[in-house]
């Protein structure tokens, strides 16, 4: 089994939180121009285990580096995850998603009458009653902290992570530099030996939930969606592989010997030791059914071979009483997820670390129109994408918005919006935008139909308005700067973007708080910001800034809630990046309107005990009726709209 003249010399990883970077890579196919790999078709071709089985051994035996290719090492995080926009119900907030018709895991889930809220040892069921009042009625056990739900319809679905398979790091590579006592170079940031368990459950009543099926996956839950009744989740799976060479002296020779000695390492794994298994469980935990998770008819391979782990989709019908599984598998580096209601794309880089060229994402589509996903195209773009946000799909065309150059320099930093369109040789480039805001990277994206929307940041927010109605000629409309940045914006109605930032920087070295910003974009070559509102001094930020689920905007009643933990300064500030003390945490609520601006409503604390040692890991907002409901993993508080000051209630569901 051959991997048809391929070999790995690229990079597939990321930069981990801490350190880590995978070095289990994808390569570049030779000479083909960035964005149209050729030929780009992922195809079930193999005949039997064995092949399978050989296949995945020489994707892990050749990812060899030249010692020149090592990355720097860097302490500073990448940019966190903003949002999207969901616009909700007339008789109560949803989700906030990016895109309509499909719907996103979340930590609390809700249809009105009810919330569904994700704990550390399951999922607690609280009736909404008259008024604002609640009360617990029920409570759906996990043996392991529940990490999102969905809610469809009388469903609740409930992925969790069982407790003692959160998984290791795996850092079996020989002849890693060390620095201090932890290697400078890591495949860490894949946990070996991770599972991720699917809990399906009847909540036709809720005060008595019934569990329908828990079934336990190899690997590690990077994201879901679900359209109609499909549920589509995406893992990533790390062998447990023993230490193996990732380094060559730089010469053919060299590398070609690397390469056979991780062979010789790697050749009494058998194929089930490489491959992600599955496990179906009754309601008392007993195993009944077990296997493998993919098969030679189910995993496919790529002929540009990118990424270092096994990554698998997995998809559910909802609407089956006790719901199977269907999945298909590819050694792939993926990192973030995007859906639109066709179709699903999965994005991996190449960093080129050590070499001229610039990072590339790589792009794989999947066709989500009949039973379960099929493979349909690869593609490539020049950079790096910041998030879920940096992509969108509008009349079969892919926008991406990618940044260029190094994150940790400003020199020959930029920013780009390509077009990508199926065709023979795959997702292929037809219409580029290149070099935007040179020094600058994007802090925001978003795409609404033929429009984009692109925030980068230095010292001011510059908001570029995109037209994109033709998809072979992007261009830039019009450009507006303004103090601070926004993080994620919001669709407001057709001609305004609702968003959130931080403001102004500070001598370089912070800002003083979270911002709201409203901007008009009707005359979209003249962009300009209505509004503004500014929260707290230095240290305040909302959670909202990087994650939009927990941005709360009901568009019928023009409301929106945030979290927002408050600092202030009490005296004058002797410097301008000294952090003020928290006075606050909880949830803000704005009316929010387009010729008057941002209206406080009020604030409902979430901390029961001293600001200085309580900690809440996320926070949502929710509206139903005339209430508003801040929710949290030991509580739910609750007020009315019309007077939320005094009228606040505390749900304790913390035991």
């Amino acid at each position: 089994m051959t991997t048809r003249g391929r070999c790995f010399v690229g990079w597939g990883g990321r930069i981990g939180l801490l350190l880590g970077l995978c070095l289990l890579a994808g390569c570049q196919g030779g000479g083909t121009e960035v964005g149209n790999p050729a030929p780009s078709t992922l195809e079930v071709r193999f005949a039997s285990d064995q092949d399978l089985e050989n296949y995945i051994k020489e994707q892990f035996a050749g990812a060899v580096l030249a010692p020149a290719e090592i990355p720097p090492i860097s302490s500073t995080p990448p940019a966190a995850d903003p949002g999207a926009g969901s616009e909700g119900t007339p008789d109560y907030s949803d989700t906030n998603v990016q895109e309509a018709g499909v719907d996103e895991a979340d930590k609390v889930k809700t249809d009105g009458n009810y919330l569904y809220i994700a704990q550390q040892d399951g999922v607690r069921i609280v009736k909404l009653e008259a008024g604002g009042a609640m009360s617990d009625i029920a409570k759906v056990a996990t043996d392991g902290p529940v990490d999102a739900l969905y809610l469809v319809e009388s469903r609740l679905v409930v992925l969790y992570q069982p407790i003692g398979s959160e998984g290791s790091d795996w850092c079996g590579a020989v002849g890693l530099p060390v620095v201090g006592s932890s290697p400078a170079v890591m495949p860490c940031w894949i946990p070996v030996q991770a599972k991720t368990a699917v809990l399906m459950v009847d909540v036709q009543d809720p005060a008595n939930p019934l569990r329908l099926s828990d079934q336990l996956f190899d690997g590690d839950l990077v994201s879901s969606r679900r359209i109609g009744s499909r549920l589509h989740l995406v893992s990533r799976f790390m062998p447990t592989l023993p230490p193996l060479d990732y380094f060559y002296d730089g010469t053919e020779t060299g590398k070609v010997a690397a390469v056979q000695r991780n062979l010789q390492a790697l050749q009494t794994l058998t194929l089930d030791q490489l491959i992600p298994a599955f496990q179906t469980r009754d309601a008392g935990g007993n195993v009944i059914q077990s296997g493998r998770l993919l098969g030679s008819e189910t995993f496919i391979a790529p002929t540009l071979p990118q990424g270092g782990s096994i990554v698998t989709v997995l998809t559910f019908d909802l609407n089956q009483t006790q719901p199977g599984f269907q999945a298909v598998g590819a050694v792939l580096d993926v990192r973030d997820v995007y859906a639109s209601t066709s179709a699903l794309y999965l994005t991996g880089g190449d960093w080129n670390f050590g070499r001229p060229e610039q990072p590339q994402t790589f792009l794989h589509k999947f066709d989500l129109s009949g039973p379960a996903p099929v493979y349909a195209a690869s593609g490539k773009v020049p950079g790096t994408i910041l998030n879920q946000f940096s992509m969108s799909e509008y009349q079969n065309v892919l926008r991406v918005a990618t940044s260029t150059g190094n994150w940790w320099s400003a020199a020959g930093r930029g920013n780009n919006v390509y077009c990508l369109s199926q065709g023979e040789k795959g997702l292929e480039i037809v219409g580029r935008l290149e070099n935007l805001a040179p020094g600058e990277s994007i802090y925001a994206a978003r795409f609404i139909g033929p429009r984009g929307f692109l925030v980068t940041f230095v010292q001011v927010d510059p908001l570029f308005t995109l037209d994109l109605s033709d998809p072979t000629a992007p261009k830039v409309v019009g450009e507006l700067k303004t103090p601070g940045f926004s993080t994620y914006l919001h669709p407001l109605g057709e001609n305004h973007l609702l968003a959130i930032g931080q403001s102004g920087i500070v001598n370089n070295l912070g800002n003083p708080g979270v911002q709201l910003s409203i901007f008009a974009v009707g005359d979209f070559a003249n962009p300009t910001l209505l509004f503004q509102e500014e929260i707290g001094d230095l240290g305040t930020w909302s959670e909202a800034q990087y994650n939009h689920k927990a941005f709360t905007y009901w568009v019928e009643n023009g409301l929106l809630a945030i979290p927002v933990d408050l600092y202030e300064h009490q005296t004058l500030p002797l410097s301008p990046w000294e952090r003020g003390q928290q006075t606050f945490s909880g949830l803000y609520v704005y009316r929010v309107d387009t010729a008057s601006g941002f209206s406080l409503q009020g604030r409902i604390a979430t901390q029961t005990g001293s600001p200085n040692w309580t900690y809440n890991p996320w926070t949502r907002g929710l509206f139903a009726a005339g209430s508003v409901y801040a929710v949290t993993p030991p509580g739910v508080f609750s007020a009315q709209i019309s007077d939320i000051a005094n009228t606040v209630n505390h749900l304790d569901i913390s035991q």
